[in-house]
């Protein structure tokens, strides 16, 4: 069985977040790629010519113009960006302090030996009175297999 350290959970997103996660990610990745265009574009002038006239090879790399630097920079920036964008969320996550346990006891009315079982536990179910507040926890020690 294959564990992974990533959790994936964009099924939770409501569908225009999950959207405009997509389609920003899929916008950055294009922007990417069409910065690579440019340089892609010297890459192969410079094969063509070289394939031609081998001893221009001086003449055409001074051909290259200010274009190719900017392509460059261009290039470093969106990809510091795309990891940037990608830490973001992590960083925003873990800038929240955490509650001592008897203010999340206090919060959701239930004991603190209850919150305790629930973060031992590998599953909980959490059954809700019909005006939304936690009525129980159900909780299901670790390595306990589920009833087929």
């Amino acid at each position: 069985m294959r564990s992974s350290v990533i959790i994936e959970a964009s099924d939770r997103l409501a569908w225009h977040q999950r959207l405009a996660s997509e389609a920003s990610t899929a916008a950055f990745w294009g922007g990417w790629l069409w910065m690579w265009i440019p340089l892609l574009k010297r890459v192969h002038q410079l094969v063509h010519l070289a394939s031609e006239l081998s001893a221009w090879g001086p003449k055409v790399l001074a051909f290259a113009g200010p274009s190719l630097p900017h392509s460059l920079v261009a290039i470093a920036g969106t990809s510091g960006t795309i990891v940037a964008w990608r830490t973001l969320p992590r960083l925003r996550a873990s800038a929240v302090p955490e509650l001592p346990l008897s203010e999340y006891a206090r919060r959701f009315e239930l004991a603190e030996h209850e919150i305790e079982a629930g973060r031992r536990a590998s599953t909980c179910v959490v059954h809700h009175h019909p005006d939304g507040r936690i009525d129980r926890i159900e909780c299901r020690a670790p390595g306990a297999q589920a009833a087929a």
